[in-house]
């Protein structure tokens, strides 16, 4: 099931260089707006390259899509945050779907895995309680699928809890620069701990 728009936004980063270790960001739009900060937050420690879309995890596209990306280049490390787009999967079936894309690089890098973020209804008053179902049952999802397979986990909701709401922008999904920056630290940390082991 498509969505009215549907988008892809891509960068690799410095791809003639192999000094040091490359990360991919699997991700959606939260992805896409904290990607450049990681870069940021990581540079000398690593390259970092991103994918972003608004397909879900159902669409035949996407999986072609990530799964090509995913191997394009050799990963030390992807970190995998993509629940907020295909409402109508149910919990079993985004699990199974994710796992088994999972399963075609996990020999090749480290996978980590990150919750999805806190929804709002527009104007941040009250959570969006049909997104919020998709979200807590994904980020159980996640959470069974990385102590199952042994993969790292980026706990990315209660970090967008504690965004204040003064940080987040009116659509109730998104966040404003401030709000993007306490997930950019969150992740480029998760990032630095997951290369050292």
């Amino acid at each position: 099931m498509k969505e009215r728009f549907e988008w892809i936004h891509s960068w690799c980063d410095e791809t003639l260089s192999g000094d040091l270790p490359r990360v991919l960001l699997v991700g959606d739009s939260i992805t896409h707006n904290y990607q450049e900060r990681v870069r940021e937050l990581l540079r000398g420690v690593c390259y970092v390259d991103y994918i972003s879309t608004s397909y879900a995890i159902d669409a035949k596209i996407y999986n072609h899509l990530i799964y090509d990306f995913m191997t394009d280049s050799k990963y030390d490390l992807i970190h995998f945050n993509n629940g907020l787009h295909g409402i109508h999967i149910s919990k079993r079936s985004y699990k199974i779907r994710l796992k088994k894309l999972l399963a075609k690089v996990e020999k090749q890098t480290k996978l980590v895995l990150a919750t999805s973020t806190l929804v709002y209804k527009e104007g941040n008053k009250r959570l969006d309680g049909a997104w919020m179902k998709r979200v807590r049952e994904r980020n159980a999802a996640m959470q069974e699928l990385a102590a199952e397979k042994g993969y790292g986990l980026d706990d990315l909701y209660p970090v967008s809890v504690s965004v204040p709401k003064e940080l987040r922008y009116v659509d109730g999904t998104h966040y404003l620069k401030e709000g993007y920056d306490m997930l950019a630290e969150t992740v480029a940390a998760c990032i630095r701990k997951n290369l050292e082991k």
